[in-house]
């Protein structure tokens, strides 16, 4: 049997073939133009969900870094502000020590007072320190400075509220420090008032003197009587007796030197007046407590005791002369008193022992000569004498232990000064000790979080890429693959033409030709 394809049907056969051919390389090259698999719902529609899924991550996930990488804003501005805290308290403390040494005079302390205010201002603006209009140090009051004046002492007027960043799905991390800890330390502390530096003796090293400052060596002068003066060289002395040898010797015994009474410095007598001054603007003199003048035959020096330690005899500290053996103390802390009994205590270093065997958690240090109960928390506590013996008044550490005052011992160190009151400015000295430790503690604190924004950053980086990856697998196209393809589809394309053109080439017009 014959069959009979009709022009009409090979034609709409052709037409057929080529259109598909032509939208395969159109579908070709729309891909290696877009470099993208999936370009309509209708590519790939299980695609297009996962696409959208994907995308939805990526865009969580770059809000996280974003928080991450603002949140370090304002970690890496707190440890700058934290670093340069921590250097005016250091700086503050060396005035402290400065001052109350025998080095130190009214002028010197009235200089220093100034000095110590202009500190407070620059403690003032770096904890007024504001990032992108946001005041670090204010808690959740970001908007207004949190240190003022008034009535010429700071106050705090921010919150005491955390900052938090969201740094992954399910974590989140505190930012900021709140300024109110500043106001009070995490720890109470009580530092001593009595200077518990052992006796002056023949043998002591100069190098140990002003609580192991040393001297400065070199000459001074000295004025006897109407006028003859005298200089002496002391370069080469290496004990307090080669200085006391020397100054007779070279006064040709004009004068006589002693270590005073009360075992702390230096005593000339002569005839009077005495007057006994520097050479060459020299610091000899001041460094051994003698830089001064009297009217009278005897010229009394200021206190140049070395600093003590754990391995020293309380029976060679002059302000327990007396007051030995030691009793006892009571310490009033969270409700409770207890009584510690010191009298077995031969050294400083037993003092400590058996404190810190009565009481586990709280620490009793030497600082410069002077005695300091360290808390172990913010609580309050006290300490007095135990029994008629007075020993909590002799070593200096009867009274009230309390957190440490940033602005506050900064008037007391500056009202210290101005009074020339040099018992008052070296008590600053264990409190400052106690800020230095709170600040430090802070900086390990910001370190830590500064640490764990890098953690978060590099997880999140890791979980950027494998998501982009999975959405690249899902959605873009094999460039090897693309390119084959649509070098099949345009060879494809251009023989369906020429099959079409050949089964067409016979037609009417050239039949009646």
């Amino acid at each position: 049997m014959t069959i009979r394809i009709t022009d009409s049907y090979l034609s709409a056969i052709m037409v057929g073939d080529l259109n598909r051919s032509l939208a395969s390389l159109l579908e070709q090259q729309r891909m290696a133009g877009s470099m993208q698999r999936v370009n309509s719902y209708a590519d790939d529609p299980r695609a297009v969900g996962i696409m959208q899924r994907l995308n939805a991550l990526i865009t969580r996930n770059e809000s996280y870094l974003t928080n991450v990488s603002r949140s370090r804003t304002l970690v890496d501005g707190t440890d700058i502000a934290l670093q340069d805290l921590s250097e005016i308290l250091a700086d503050v403390r060396v005035i402290a020590l400065r001052e109350s040494s025998s080095l130190a005079n009214s002028e010197t302390m009235t200089n220093s007072a100034e000095e110590v205010k202009n500190l407070v201002g620059r403690m003032m603006e770096l904890l007024n320190t504001s990032i992108e209009g946001h005041y670090i140090f204010a808690g959740q009051r970001t908007q207004d400075a949190p240190f003022i004046f008034n009535g010429g002492s700071v106050t705090y007027v921010g919150d005491g509220g955390d900052i938090t960043g969201r740094t992954g799905p399910n974590s989140t991390m505190i930012l900021n420090i709140a300024g109110d800890i500043f106001m009070g330390s995490q720890s109470s502390s009580l530092p001593g008032t009595v200077n518990l530096g052992p006796d002056l003796l023949d043998s002591t090293l100069l190098a140990d003197l002003n609580l192991g400052e040393g001297w400065n060596t070199g000459s001074i002068s000295i004025t006897v009587g109407s006028g003859l003066v005298h200089e002496i060289d002391l370069t080469g002395a290496v004990t307090i007796g080669d200085v006391m040898s020397r100054i007779e010797a070279g006064t040709k015994g004009t004068v006589t030197v002693d270590i005073g009474p009360d075992g702390n410095g230096l005593v000339i007598n002569g005839t009077g007046p005495l007057k006994v001054g520097e050479v060459s603007g020299g610091t000899t003199a001041g460094s051994l407590g003698i830089n001064t003048s009297t009217d009278g035959g005897t010229l009394r020096g200021s206190d140049i005791r070395s600093a003590p330690d754990s391995d020293t005899l309380l029976s060679d500290i002059s302000a327990l002369t007396g007051k030995l053996p030691l009793g006892s103390i009571d310490i009033l802390w969270e409700g409770g008193v207890t009584n510690l009994n010191l009298g077995a205590a031969v050294t400083l270093g037993d003092l400590q022992d058996q404190f810190a065997t009565v009481m586990p958690g709280m620490e009793l240090t030497l600082l410069d000569g002077y005695l300091q109960v360290v808390g172990p928390s913010s609580a309050a506590f006290t300490i007095r004498d135990g029994d008629a013996s007075g020993t909590a008044t002799a070593l200096g550490i009867s009274g009230e232990g309390t957190p440490s005052r940033m602005f506050g011992i900064m008037e007391d160190l500056q009202t210290a000064l101005i009074a020339g009151d040099k018992d008052a400015v070296h008590g600053a000295v264990g409190e400052l000790m106690s800020l230095g430790r709170t600040l430090t503690g802070l900086l390990v604190k910001n370190g830590g979080r500064q640490n764990d924004l890098d953690w978060a950053e590099g997880i999140l980086r890791q979980r950027d890429g494998r998501l982009r990856t999975n959405l690249s697998l899902e959605r873009d196209v094999d460039v090897a693959r693309v390119a084959a393809d649509l070098s099949r589809a345009q060879a494809s394309y251009q023989a369906s033409l020429l099959v079409t053109s050949k089964l067409f080439g016979n037609n009417l017009m050239q039949y009646l030709r």
